[in-house]
Parts: C-alpha cells; structure tokens; sequence
C-alpha cells in the first residue's frame, strides 16, 4: 500500500488550470483537463515537493509529508492577485488528511518545508 495526494481546484474554476502539469519534484503526475475540480495521485510515502507547472512558468510550490496509506488533500488557493497568482507563482494550503493516524502524534500528512526535501524527491 502505497499514499497518495489529492488536489483541490478550491474556488478556481478548473478550466484554468487546463493543461498545467502536477509536478512531484522532477516528475509529472499528470497533466490538469480543465474539467475536474478534485484529483488524486499515487504518490510513494515519504516527503515531497509538488508544484504545477506549465511550460517555464510554475506555481509556488507546497512540501508535504506523507505516510502510507494516507492522502495528503492540498487546495489551489488565489492570492490577493487573482488567477495571475495562483497559477504563476500563487500557493497551495494543505490540509491533514488520511484514513486513520498513525498514532496521536503522528498525522497521516503534514506540510514541511521545502528545505527538507532531498534534491532528488
């Protein structure tokens, strides 16, 4: 059993995020449709960098650790900007989320910095 992570257009209507690539560090998960509001990738368990990209231009990005069997839910929010932000250079909130804690200290997923992902994550 592996985690996963779920992104949420939030109050962005998702056909602006047509075509944007969810970015796993150097990877691509997969590219936005314009038409879903919600989607949700398998991700290995472990810290994480994710950011969309599109072209050169990149959305600010969100670090996030995840244990498995757990779902990091993150939400695209628009900063005071407008859409020109949330999606050059905008940012993501992300929530607690998962099946069960692991235990009472220990959340399923929680944002960390970006300095505490290794480079090749």
């Amino acid at each position: 059993m592996g985690a996963a992570v779920e992104i949420s257009t939030g109050m962005i209507d998702p056909i602006h995020l047509k075509g944007k690539h969810v970015m796993l560090g150097t990877t691509s998960l997969g590219v936005l449709d314009g038409t879903q509001s919600v989607v949700r990738f398998d991700v290995p368990s472990g810290k994480h960098v994710l950011y969309l990209k599109d072209g050169l231009t990149t959305s600010g990005a969100v670090a996030f650790r995840v244990h498995t069997g757990h779902c990091a839910q993150l939400t695209l929010k628009d900063v005071d900007a407008g859409m020109f932000a949330a999606i050059f250079g905008g940012w993501f909130a992300l929530k607690r989320s998962g099946d069960a804690a692991l235990d009472e200290q220990t959340p399923g997923a929680e944002e960390i910095s970006v300095d505490e992902v290794p480079a090749d994550a």
